[in-house]
C-alpha cells in the first residue's frame, strides 16, 4: 500500500493534472495541494539548474532556460536531497537537444559552468576539451560583446587554490596527461 502511495505521489509530483483524492481533503483540496507542490518542485530545480548555469541563461534568455530546465526535469528527476548535486548530466542534456543546436557552443558552456560549481564546491579539478573559446564566451556574455567562436579551441584546467576557483589554460599536451 505504501509503495502504491509514494508511486503516485511521484507521478502526481511530474504530471501536475494526476494528482488522486489519496490526500485527506477535509479542510483542502488535495488536487490543489499537489499542483502547488509540483509547480514548486519544478521552480525549485529551475532555479538551481540557473544558478548552477547561469552564463547558459544569459546566452539563451530566461524563458528558452526555463523550458529546456523543465524538459530536463521531467526526465531526469532529482534522486537526493542535496540540491548541489542537480544538474550533473544537463550539458549532456542540451548536446542531445534538437532545439539547442542553433547555439552549437552551449553544451560546453554547460560544461565549463558544472566544472566550475564542482571545483568551488569540492575542490575537485577537473580539465577540459572544447573546440570554442568557453572561457571568453563565459567572460563576455555578461557585456553582450561580440566574439569570434573560430578563434581557437581551448584546452583548460580548473582548479580551486585558497578558497578561489581559478580557470587556467594548459596545452594539449597537458590535457593529455591529465
Amino acid at each position: 500500500m505504501l509503495k502504491k502511495l509514494q508511486q503516485q505521489f511521484y507521478q502526481d509530483v511530474l504530471i501536475p493534472n494526476g494528482a488522486k483524492n489519496y490526500l485527506n481533503e477535509g479542510n483542502f483540496n488535495g488536487s490543489h495541494l499537489m499542483q502547488i507542490y509540483h509547480n514548486q518542485y519544478f521552480l525549485s530545480l529551475t532555479e538551481a539548474l540557473g544558478k548552477t548555469y547561469s552564463c547558459v541563461k544569459r546566452l539563451v534568455g530566461e524563458d528558452f532556460f526555463n523550458q529546456i530546465a523543465k524538459e530536463f526535469i521531467l526526465v531526469n528527476p532529482s534522486k537526493t536531497g542535496n540540491i548541489i548535486d542537480y544538474g550533473d548530466n544537463f550539458a549532456d542534456f542540451i548536446q542531445s537537444s534538437p532545439q539547442c543546436k542553433t547555439v552549437p557552443y552551449l553544451a560546453d558552456v554547460a560544461k565549463f559552468e558544472r566544472c566550475y560549481d564542482r571545483c568551488y564546491f569540492l575542490g575537485i579539478v577537473f580539465f577540459m576539451h572544447s573546440v570554442y573559446p568557453i572561457t571568453k564566451i563565459w567572460q563576455l556574455n555578461e557585456n553582450s560583446e561580440q566574439l569570434d567562436l573560430n578563434s581557437g579551441e581551448e584546452y583548460l584546467k580548473i582548479y580551486r587554490q585558497d578558497g578561489e576557483v581559478l580557470v587556467e589554460e594548459v596545452t594539449q599536451q597537458q590535457y593529455k596527461e591529465k
